[in-house]
């Protein structure tokens, strides 16, 4: 019984010095994988980025006059917000353990120079100051990634869909958007709407009939905030394109001035150009992404009150009506 007890204390002992050893000699891996970034610069010295995908498409973001551009979209806004919100991810990834070093290992993983999901490049004129190389995803919002000519594979926290390859992934889609606090009214053809007591109301309306609010909502945010597939043009014979349109809004604002959006529809259907006097340029958007204002008549915003009785006022009108019968 006495050797059984010592071999049992023997036993436990070791379990002891193996948990202290686990537990002080992983404190360098948590501190490891909590402190070091895995990539180390300064997101405010970065004026160009280069996005591309190992044989498909790439983009060129840069910065000009403190502000984000897409040049190949003639200097296209990109959306500022989502850069910066893109910068500072990149900057707050971490190191862990490398999953794998080898060149072999590099090309199965995808973060290989010559084959890769996403290569990222962040300059400062033409000079490269981070680089990192994302390949496969081995489970939700995780990717393989390879920082510069680190040889080094990791797993980091990202996830490769938010990093497009296309000018309009990137471009401001609401660059030309007017608050709804800033709106007097907003007029297309015969229809108004005017922006009262932070509501949108029909000009006009006849007795008996109220608007459908939820539909004037829908109009009013299509027209303060124009959306666009793509961009066509820019300058004046872009513009001129769109000289004699099939839909005008004109959006008075609260300061006197007023905005002008035309739609043109193509002539193979499906879509429509569009131009806002905010700027020079002519885009294109699919008809069924600005159905509120294809289908803008007062008709189909309003509706005839129903009387307390039940009955429409159309019916009380008729019955009303000499020679009409009561019953």
């Amino acid at each position: 019984m006495q050797r059984l007890t010592l071999i049992l204390a023997g036993i436990l002992g070791a379990q002891l010095v193996l948990a202290l050893a686990l537990t002080f000699g992983g404190s360098d891996h948590a501190s490891f994988k909590a402190k070091e970034p895995l990539l180390a610069f300064d997101a405010s010295a970065v004026d160009r980025i280069d996005i591309d995908e190992s044989g498909a498409g790439s983009v060129t973001l840069t910065k000009r006059d403190g502000s984000w551009v897409v040049p190949s979209m003639t200097d296209f806004p990109a959306d500022g917000m989502r850069v910066m919100a893109f910068l500072a991810t990149l900057a707050d990834l971490k190191k862990g353990w490398a999953a794998a070093t080898s060149t072999e290992a590099a090309r199965r993983f995808k973060v290989a120079d010559e084959a890769h999901e996403r290569r990222i490049v962040l300059r400062k004129g033409e000079k490269t100051i981070a680089e990192l190389v994302l390949g496969t995803s081995p489970s939700f919002r995780q990717v393989h990634a390879r920082a510069g000519a680190d040889p080094n594979i990791y797993n980091v926290a990202f996830a490769t869909y938010d990093v497009g390859t296309r000018g309009e992934d990137w471009m401001n889609r609401d660059a030309f958007g007017v608050p709804d606090d800033k709106i007097a009214s907003i007029s297309i053809g015969d229809l108004r709407l005017d922006r009262k007591d932070g509501k949108y109301v029909i000009a006009g309306l006849a007795a008996g009939e109220t608007q459908k609010d939820s539909e004037v909502w829908r109009l009013a945010g299509a027209s303060a905030h124009p959306v666009f597939d793509a961009v066509q043009g820019k300058g004046a014979d872009a513009l001129a394109k769109v000289g004699d349109p099939d839909i005008q809004v004109s959006i008075k604002t609260t300061d006197g001035s007023t905005v002008i959006l035309k739609y043109k529809k193509e002539a193979a259907g499906g879509a429509y150009l569009f131009t806002s006097s905010m700027s020079d340029y002519l885009f294109r958007v699919g008809e069924t992404a600005i159905q509120p204002l294809v289908k803008a008549k007062q008709e189909t915003l309003v509706e005839a009150k129903k009387q307390e009785g039940g009955g429409a006022e159309a019916t009380q009108k008729h019955e009303n009506t000499p020679g009409s019968s009561g019953g």
